[in-house]
């Protein structure tokens, strides 16, 4: 792996908290540059100082990944950003206890289950068959 591409790897990771298996495909397909300019937009944009604090920016990511039914382990990268912000796990579950009746039952299982993947990997998955008769 070249330099410049483990750098703004790294840098991806510094940035955001969290590095997605879709940064390193951009990196790997497009090239350091393309990672660069999805980095400093990121910045410029999503980090940005501005009326909404880093904390809310990250459940209002939560809220869209949970309600567009986005996967779950994206949706544990901005659980994982929204808890280093200061947002407890009890408040991001609050958040899907909030929104669940709005966006559906199916979106709000993938959110409880992301939920359970950052805060309590030690019960098990949602996704299982427990017992069929």
């Amino acid at each position: 792996m070249s330099t410049d591409m483990e750098r703004e790897l790294e840098r991806t990771t510094a940035l955001r908290g969290f590095r997605y298996g879709l940064h390193d495909f951009v990196a790997q397909v497009n090239g350091p540059e393309a990672l660069k300019k999805h980095n400093d937009n990121t910045e410029a944009n999503y980090l940005k100082e501005g009326l909404i604090d880093r904390k809310t920016k990250e459940l209002l990511i939560v809220v869209a990944c949970v309600a567009s039914g986005d996967l779950v382990s994206h949706m544990q990268l901005h659980m994982h950003a929204a808890h280093k912000a200061g947002a407890s796990p009890e408040e991001i579950m609050a958040v899907l206890d909030l929104v669940g009746g709005w966006i559906g039952n199916v979106a709000k299982i993938k959110g409880l289950e992301a939920w359970r993947a950052t805060f309590r990997p030690d019960i098990p998955t949602i996704d299982r068959v427990v017992e069929l008769r």
